[in-house]
């Protein structure tokens, strides 16, 4: 040990004095000198010393302690070593002016005389705040070399110090200025140890009463935060206890990160607080950057609300970054080239911590970063490698340690361009690229995140792809990550929100927000902010809530120039936003006490895309009806009070399926809050398509699906109405396709390839028979109808074949099979009408024979040029024939949009009229046959004769004249949700309409007693010669055998 001349010790000494009945205290600090040989005889001495003090005569002193903080040694080397004795650490004066000596008990000065004092551990400091009520503040206030200002500190710090050197161990007290509002005195005070809580409570209100004046006090010391070991581990938990020696409560936590504002600390998903009445704790489950910074710890007692008692604690995380790697070039290429040279960056946050940074292989890496734009650094290596013929690719590794040995790395795999590679070439500032892989770019300078984008293709030339972006608007992203902190449990969501809420007012009113990312950042908000106040229990305040801020940006996310942006670049079927849209939306709104606030401005509450309704049975002065471009109203609720939410253009952002089903759903969502078990009757304006279901549906959260779960749809009476019996967010789903009837596709081939046969057929039998029925001119007229209705039949059946794909059919193909079957339908119904037509003059005028060449002239007519001007003039007023407008390219067939819309009236009007003309004909026809023979009859047997020749009249005449056409109108009129009906008119229209050819074969040639007999002729004198020719020969071989 080094030998030492003299000891200087620096005592602190506590003096109660007593003057005009009143004692108070005052700390001195003293620095003795002594001979190294009277050390040990001079703290002996201190250790019982008690002296009295006489200051005058009204007053006098007590020494009660004294004790030594410092003890330091001069060296015979001209140095002096100082330490703090157990209890002490060193002043702030000392860590300013010998920073090495600020952690260490002992330190070594070269000053011959040095300032080295040891203050207590426990020292209390007091900063507060007195304003003088009353008082006026004037300019010479401000200034503090002023004779007032010198006047008023003195003034009350005489008034200060007098009542708060009643505390024990009392050091200094000292106004540090003087500012506006009233007139406001800053001031501090230390004490060297902790004193009463109560009596400093007692004393403060002392001051507030005699001097008329008001104090807000912080103190530090009285609570204690005890130190943890630092560095914390990087993605670690730590606790941090704040403890508190007295009986104080309302214990609240903040944290403040450099010089950023502080913020409360609250549950959440990393932070948590548990207090009890020793001492309140946080935990931190997750150590990251965000935690890095000064805890601070406030207590108050439940006698002032005025006086904070506080503790601090700084948090230092060893850090690990986020570390995003890049090359130059993106796609090295070895054409023309033997080496490659590539710079790879290692893009970090920029931090105080201090990393070391390795690289893989033979790079050549620089330790020093190199700052970047918007917060960041970046650490690079130069790469070197030879172009051989098989290198696809390089590998890079960079590596980051921090001060404890924790490490985190990427790799960046660097595709290499080889001479046969195939390469998409530079455009719009994408660089080179080798096919099947992607390139990156960097966002703009006020946005956060990267542009990518695909280079495909084999050969020689690659195509680039779509520009898939993930750019996020600096301002949203920063608005996120306020939103996350108060996730986190950084912050206190009630005073942060109206904030956050009119920032995001803000950004959704600009043009940037109409991509994806930047839309997918403004839901992550809302539903970020939700999640928060769950956590935090919080139920927002209508009436200091800034309601309408929030309604805005709900609504402003669902402007229809948005639709587009709502699902990433080739994923048409991601609806997981809007449904965390919903959610979020819906869960504010419901934690929102808007029907017990006592006044609600209900245009706030209407918005462009949102609208909000507080129903109550009991006021009919509230709306009770949406607007009209919304499409939705609640027609009846049970529920006494209830918040009706309607959002515009979300339906279609949410999924369209139920059960497995593809539906199309309504723009419109219907969300409600009142009583769960309560019924409700909505009405939708949605558009709903012939023969499509309707599905009246709330979302199901549990399942995560649409469910149709105790909602009923009202039918084709009530297309437009659904009821259910309890209260959610609903919507209205069509189902994308028409009901399908089984086996109907299979009965309709089957039966129009019957029918081409059948008609076929009846056309040879015709070209048979021709001349054996053909023997006057009514039989002429009839079976030259039937031929032609027989050819326009077949033409048409023929043509509904040929195009069952029409897909996979030639370019206009199509299009000439619905102008063929247009008119051919048409004609054949032309034909019954002619053969109508003949039947009637027939029977109305006995004996009035019609010419032959006006009636065929006449059916020619009809038959062919009255269709072909009605499918000229339908082709042309139907933009010309093209498709979605004259024709279907699904279907190939004209086009049904509603009633009494569409082209398909141009086929159908012409048809009903022709049908109810025939059935007139078949009445009157069968009123002759009644008129002719009732007059006869005179038993039963005539009667049913009677009966049956009716019954065969209606079976031979109507599928010639085409009345099972007639069932095409109820088809028409019923739809097809209307079961079992419809589905039974439905398959009998099928059935007898693609059988009709057949009909057609055994009514009009096999029905007739002519054309059976001519058949049987035809083919007995067949039969008859071929007969005869067998048994010549059979005679005659004989003969010449002999």
């Amino acid at each position: 040990m080094k030998s030492c001349t003299e000891f200087i010790l620096i005592l602190l000494g506590l003096f109660f004095k007593a003057s005009s009945g009143e004692k108070s205290t005052q700390v001195y600090y003293i620095e003795v000198h002594i001979e190294a040989g009277a050390y040990n005889h001079f703290t002996d001495l201190i250790s019982t010393l008690t002296l009295d003090v006489n200051e005058s005569v009204n007053s006098s002193a007590t020494v009660q302690n004294i004790s030594i903080t410092t003890e330091c040694n001069r060296l015979n080397t001209g140095t002096v070593n100082c330490s703090c004795n157990s209890g002490y650490s060193w002043s702030e004066e000392v860590c300013q002016n010998y920073s090495q000596c600020c952690n260490q008990n002992e330190c070594m000065f070269n000053d011959p005389n040095p300032r080295a004092m040891c203050l207590s551990n426990n020292k209390v400091f007091v900063n507060g705040s007195f304003t003088v009520l009353g008082k006026p503040f004037t300019s010479s206030l401000a200034d503090p070399g002023s004779q007032q200002y010198k006047e008023f500190v003195q003034t009350y710090t005489s008034r200060l110090e007098s009542v708060y050197s009643t505390l024990g161990w009392f050091d200094s007290l000292k106004i540090t200025g003087l500012r506006k509002g009233s007139v406001i005195g800053d001031f501090v005070m230390l004490l060297t140890a902790p004193f009463e809580v109560a009596q400093f409570e007692r004393t403060t209100t002392h001051l507030e009463k005699n001097n008329s004046a008001g104090f807000n006090i912080i103190v530090t010391g009285i609570t204690s935060i005890p130190q943890i070991q630092q560095p914390i581990p990087y993605n670690n938990n730590v606790s941090i206890t704040c403890c508190k020696p007295e009986k104080l409560n309302k214990p609240t936590w903040s944290f403040q990160k450099d010089a950023q504002p502080s913020q409360d600390i609250t549950n959440g998903t990393e932070a948590s607080v548990i207090s009890n009445s020793q001492n309140s704790t946080v935990y931190i489950s997750k150590t990251t950057e965000v935690w890095k910074g000064t805890f601070t710890c406030d207590y108050k007692s439940d006698q002032s609300d005025s006086i904070t008692y506080r503790a601090s604690l700084y948090l230092d995380i060893a850090l690990l970054p986020q570390i995003f790697i890049v090359s130059e070039p993106q796609f090295p290429s070895c054409k023309g080239q033997t080496n490659l040279d590539i710079t790879v960056q290692c893009i970090i946050p920029n931090t105080t911590e201090n990393y070391t940074v390795t690289w893989s292989g033979n790079e050549q890496g620089n330790n020093k970063p190199e700052p970047l734009q918007n917060g960041l650094i970046s650490y690079q290596a130069l790469i070197s490698a030879s172009c051989e013929k098989y290198l696809e690719r390089v590998d890079v590794t960079c590596e980051f340690v921090n001060r404890l040995n924790q490490k985190t790395n990427t790799t960046l795999h660097i595709p290499v361009i080889q001479e046969n590679s195939t390469v998409c070439k530079p455009h719009n500032g994408w660089p080179l690229a080798k096919a099947n892989f992607t390139a990156i770019k960097f966002c703009d300078p006020n946005a956060v995140g990267l542009q990518k984008r695909s280079c495909t293709g084999y050969g020689i030339s690659g195509n680039w792809g779509n520009v898939i972006s993930e750019c996020v608007n600096r301002d949203l992203r920063d608005l996120l990550n306020d939103a996350m902190d108060l996730q986190r449990g950084l912050g206190i969501v009630e005073k942060n929100a109206n904030s956050i809420f009119n920032r995001l007012k803000q950004s959704t009113e600009q043009k940037i927000i109409n991509t994806f990312p930047n839309v997918n950042a403004s839901v992550d908000i809302l539903a970020r902010m939700h999640d928060a106040s769950n956590i935090q229990k919080c139920k927002w305040n209508y009436t200091k809530f800034h309601f309408q801020d929030f309604l805005s940006s709900s609504s402003n996310l669902l402007n229809s120039s948005l639709n587009g942006s709502w699902r990433p670049v080739g994923n048409d079927g991601n609806y997981t936003l809007a449904l965390k849209y919903l959610r979020a939306v819906e869960g504010i709104i419901h934690q929102t006490n808007l029907i017990t606030a006592p006044t609600t401005d209900m245009s706030q509450l209407q918005q462009d895309n949102v609208q909000i309704i507080i129903y109550s049975k009991s006021d009919t002065s509230t709306p009770q009806r949406f607007s009209s471009d919304f499409g939705v109203s609640v027609t009846e609720i049970s529920s006494t009070l209830s918040v009706q939410t309607a959002f515009k253009n979300l339906g279609s952002k949410l999924p369209n399926t139920l059960n497995d089903k593809e539906t199309v759903p309504s723009e419109t969502v219907l969300s409600i809050i009142g009583d769960k078990k309560a019924k409700i009757s909505v009405e939708y304006n949605q558009k709903r398509l012939p023969n499509h279901e309707m599905y009246c549906v709330y979302w199901d959260d549990v399942n995560s699906q649409w469910s149709e779960k105790g909602c009923k749809w009202g039918g084709v009476l009530k297309q437009n109405v659904c009821t259910c019996d309890h209260l959610s967010a609903f919507t209205i789903l069509m189902a994308k396709h028409p009901i399908d009837l089984k086996y109907m596709e299979e009965l309709t081939y089957a039966g129009l390839g019957f029918s081409i046969v059948s008609l076929t057929l009846c056309l040879v039998i015709e070209f048979l028979v021709w001349n054996a029925v053909v023997k006057t001119n009514i039989a002429h007229f009839r079976h030259t109808v039937l031929v032609n209705i027989t050819v326009c039949l077949l033409i048409a059946h023929c043509s509904f074949l040929a195009a069952p794909v029409p897909s996979a059919s030639p370019p206009n193909w199509c299009l000439a099979l619905t102008v063929m079957k247009h008119f051919c339908f048409l004609a054949a119904f032309f034909w019954t009408l002619c053969l109508s037509l003949g039947l009637l003059h027939q029977v109305i005028f006995v004996f009035v024979h019609l010419r032959k060449k006006v009636y065929l002239g006449l059916c020619f007519s009809l038959g062919y040029i009255c269709p072909l001007v009605i499918v000229v003039v339908t082709f042309i007023t139907y933009d010309n024939g093209s498709t979605k407008s004259y024709y279907s390219g699904e279907t190939c067939w004209l086009i049904y949009e509603a009633a009494l819309k569409g082209s398909i009236l141009a086929f159908l009007f012409p048809v009903f009229i022709i049908v109810f003309v025939n059935m007139f004909t078949m009445v009157v026809v069968i009123s002759r046959i009644l008129k002719s023979t009732l007059l006869e009859v005179s038993s039963h047997d005539d009667a049913k004769e009677v009966a049956q020749s009716i019954v065969k009249t209606i079976v031979l005449l109507t599928p010639t004249l085409g009345i099972t056409w007639i069932l095409g109108l109820l088809v028409l009129m019923l739809d097809l949700t209307t079961a079992p009906y419809a589905q039974i008119v439905n398959y009998a229209f099928t059935f007898f309409n693609s059988f009709q050819g057949f009909f057609i074969l055994l009514t009009g040639c096999f029905g007739e007693k002519k054309v059976r007999d001519a058949l049987l002729k035809c083919f007995g004198q067949q039969h008859s010669m071929n007969y005869k020719s067998e048994s010549t020969i059979g005679l005659t071989s004989p003969a010449n055998r002999k």
